[in-house]
């Protein structure tokens, strides 16, 4: 559906040389596009998976209870 859409018609109508034209071209254009929005990243933000976010507030949760674990042992 999507080739006889770009054909303007049906692909089957097409010769071999136009079809691979047409499928080149289809090709391009979706590569630039997924090409397109990587490059939209705005500076500063990291994307993290779930994963890799919980492991990152964890390890925040560890650091404070490192710390409060320090104070409290400082305590007379």
């Amino acid at each position: 559906m999507i080739l006889d859409a770009s054909t303007g018609g049906t692909m089957m109508s097409k010769s071999l040389e136009e079809a691979i034209v047409i499928i080149d071209s289809i090709t391009t254009n979706d590569y630039q596009s997924h090409h397109d929005r990587a490059l939209t990243q705005r500076k500063g933000i990291m994307e993290l998976d779930t994963q890799s976010a919980i492991l990152a507030q964890n390890k925040l949760l560890t650091q404070q209870i490192e710390a409060l674990t320090n104070k409290i042992s400082q305590l007379p």
